[in-house]
């Protein structure tokens, strides 16, 4: 055996370990990549090639007529054409320009070529093998096998420098292209002896190509991390050093496209419905502000799924709108991934390769993530901290004029917190209180005296407390103040706020407004008595002499006099009912109610009105004052008999709703316009305006219905009413019913 045979066997032997350990090591890494498929199938080429050429080498050196040589020599063809197939395979996985059925293709022209060498072996083609007295051999490949090599080979070697810039690794460059040297030397004159030389060219290229792919897919990810780590760290730094938005966005998109050695990189943020491109590296200026729709484009569905897009090439791979402006002609790889923050797309960030520009691989994808989700912090911090220097300069313009307004109000203002210490009080507080500035860590329990505060501690502090507020008098250097006390914090009291109104000259106005009622009382309804005696005498007087025109001056002189007494009489009673204290007890609503009907019936009989009541005997006990109570009952039902023509009916009804009884009193009258009901409650309101037809001859004197309002309101109650004009009135009284002890 020569020196150049041992040399071949060795290297051979060793290149091949090392290739198919470095294949173990890449397969084992993620043997579900696309790349790592490829590679293996290469390398199993490789290997059959090589195996191929040994046994060819190792049968002629023992019986150079041994029939076995055309089943070695077969092999070796075998896996040199397949090799050829697989090396273009590889660079087209490579420079990512395989279209969908690319793997299909691939596999059935080696099943094209398998068949072949078959064909050859059954059918006893001789083989074109010489053995050289050197220990070297000479061999001429079949036909088919010099097709197969000139097309696939020469199509790699078109990619790999059509595409050049895609590849990753300049080294795997160069041994991808010294691999189909390697091959081709097979192919020269089979007199210069070159078929073992190439061999061992292309198996030292097998190697390097091996650990080339080693590095760019296990030792260089590994290393860029730290990269990718430093980068995400100066993100955060900018972000905390609250660099403006602008300035940290175009940080991130730089970021990402150095990291991916990518040609530009777009940021897209959410304003409602779309997305807005608010950032660019090397991308046209022209492009900032395009809009793209949710729900578009890559970007769009993006922001749609929230979950990131990979596509390896942007013109073949994407079927849907175009992101930008020539984005399919000159779009490469693309990765999108979603800015994502507290479950919401704010935003897109897309790295982008041109047509003649890195490859991007899917597991550039998860960096990128991780950097975007540093973007959507850096966003969400700028439009946090935006909105909290709005709100911040809205909080102090709005205190700035709250503390005006309380500095210039003449009413006294004084705030405590929940320890009853000090916290603000305007001036008027304090020229009006005996507390200072210096005040605050006190309890103000020390600077005010007894009648100062609440006689009734346990009143004020349940007020407080179911209602959020107190009211009661304080008198203070001779003044006498309304005191209302307010609470401030939710849910859990935070303090008091305490307002305190002048209201001694009310208090003057409202004793002169007693002497007035008594005056009225007294010096009026006196008179007025006396006026309508004498006038009874009169008529009395002038019954059988006095003309016709007397008589009705007369009459009307009564029922003026008559009117005013009602009128007297109503304003006594509203002055009682808003003064004096109510004779609480248990009352039943038959009772009310049959109370009544009774002193009713007869003005409804002489206006020949139905007059009837539906009471529940469900319906419940309430605390009232059953005087007063059937006083506004009284009046309601009155006023609907007033305004029901005759013939007409008035019923009344009580029943159980709402953990009360709900009083009605219902005619089908003539109603009330809807202009006026508003008004109906009011002091001196008619229950129907002037000019309204069916109202003619009705008096009244329009406090009524203010009397009923002001009972109702001192049993808690509420009144209301429902009315068309024209169909009739209801009035509705609702009390809560009793709760026995």
């Amino acid at each position: 055996m020569s020196v150049l045979s041992i040399i071949t066997l060795l290297s051979n032997g060793l290149t091949l370990a090392l290739a198919l350990g470095f294949l173990i090591i890449v397969l084992w890494h993620d043997v579900r990549k696309e790349l790592n498929q490829f590679f293996a199938v290469f390398l199993l080429l490789v290997t059959v090639w090589n195996v191929g050429s040994l046994l060819v080498l190792g049968i002629s050196i023992i019986d150079i007529r041994s029939v076995w040589i055309t089943v070695a020599a077969s092999v070796m063809e075998l896996g040199f054409t397949g090799t050829s197939i697989a090396i273009y395979t590889l660079t087209a996985v490579l420079v990512g320009v395989h279209t969908r059925r690319f793997r299909t293709l691939a596999f059935a022209s080696l099943l094209v070529v398998l068949g072949y060498q078959i064909f050859l072996i059954v059918n006893r083609t001789p083989t074109l093998f010489r053995l050289n007295e050197d220990g070297s051999f000479q061999y001429r490949f079949q036909p088919l096998s010099a097709v197969f090599y000139f097309a696939f080979d020469g199509l790699a070697f078109y990619l790999l420098w059509r595409y050049r810039r895609k590849m990753r690794s300049s080294s795997l460059f160069w041994t991808l292209n010294l691999f189909i040297v390697g091959q081709s030397l097979g192919f020269l004159n089979p007199a210069l002896g070159l078929s073992s030389l190439s061999i061992n060219i292309s198996s030292l290229a097998a190697l390097i190509i091996s650990f080339a792919i080693l590095r760019q897919e296990i030792i260089t990810p590994l290393a860029e991390r730290i990269t990718q780590l430093e980068a995400i760290y100066e993100v955060s730094l900018a972000i905390t050093s609250q660099i403006s938005l602008e300035k940290v966005l175009e940080q991130i998109a730089s970021r990402a496209a150095g990291w991916l050695s990518a040609d530009a990189a777009g940021i897209f943020l959410t304003e409602g419905p779309l997305l807005k491109l608010a950032t660019v590296f090397n991308l046209p200026t022209s492009y900032l502000h395009s809009i793209v729709q949710v729900g578009q484009g890559v970007v769009g569905t993006v922001a749609a799924k929230r979950s990131s897009v990979y596509l390896e090439n942007y013109g073949r791979d994407w079927k849907g709108v175009a992101d930008l402006p020539l984005s399919k002609e000159t779009f490469g790889s693309v990765i999108s991934v979603p800015l994502t923050y507290s479950g919401d797309a704010i935003g897109v960030l897309m790295v982008i390769a041109g047509r003649q520009g890195s490859l991007f691989r899917r597991e550039d994808v998860r960096p990128l993530e991780l950097l975007a989700a540093q973007a959507a912090v850096a966003i969400a911090h700028s439009h946090l901290f935006t909105e909290q220097s709005e709100l911040t300069q809205q909080v102090e313009a709005a205190r700035s004029q709250l503390e005006t307004v309380l500095a210039s109000t003449e009413n006294p203002v004084i705030a405590v917190d929940r320890r009853f210490r000090l916290i603000f009080a305007n001036p008027a507080a304090y020229q009006l209180l005996p507390i200072s500035k210096d005040d605050t860590q006190r309890p103000i329990f020390k600077f005010f005296s007894g009648n100062t505060l609440p006689s009734n501690y346990k009143e004020a502090l349940h007020s407080l407390r179911c209602k959020g507020s107190y009211t009661y008098e304080v008198s203070l250097q001779a003044r006498i103040y309304l005191c209302h006390v307010g609470r401030f914090g939710q849910p859990r009291a935070d303090g008091w706020v305490a307002v305190l109104n002048d209201v001694t000259q009310l208090k003057e106005l409202d004793r002169l407004k007693s002497e007035m009622v008594r005056m009225t009382s007294h010096d009026l309804k006196n008179p007025l008595q006396a006026a309508m005696a004498n006038l009874e005498l009169l008529e009395e007087d002038l019954a059988d002499s006095a003309s016709p025109e007397v008589q009705t001056s007369v009459t009307a002189i009564g029922k003026q006099l008559t009117r005013m007494s009602r009128i007297i009489a109503g304003i006594l009673d509203l002055e009682r009912l808003k003064t004096g204290t109510l004779a609480m007890v248990l009352c039943r609503p038959q009772q009310i109610v049959a109370a009544a009907l009774d002193e009713m019936q007869p003005l409804a009989e002489s206006k020949h009105i139905q007059l009837s009541s539906v009471v529940e005997e469900n319906a419940p006990w309430f605390m009232g004052d059953p005087g007063q109570f059937e006083r506004a009952l009284i009046n309601l039902v009155e006023n609907a008999i007033k305004f029901t023509p005759q013939g007409g009916r008035v019923t009344v009804r009580a029943s159980a709703k709402d953990g009360g009884v709900l009083f009605e009193v219902e005619d089908n009258g003539i109603g009330i316009p809807e202009n006026l009901q508003p008004h109906v409650f009011d002091r001196f309101v008619r229950g129907a305006q002037r000019g309204q037809q069916g109202v003619e001859g009705i008096s009244g004197s329009g406090l009524g219905l203010s009397i009923v309002k002001t009972i109702v309101e001192n049993h808690r109650g509420s009144v209301w009413l429902k009315s068309h004009e024209g169909s009739g009135t209801t009035f509705f009284v609702f009390v809560s019913a009793a709760h026995p002890a």
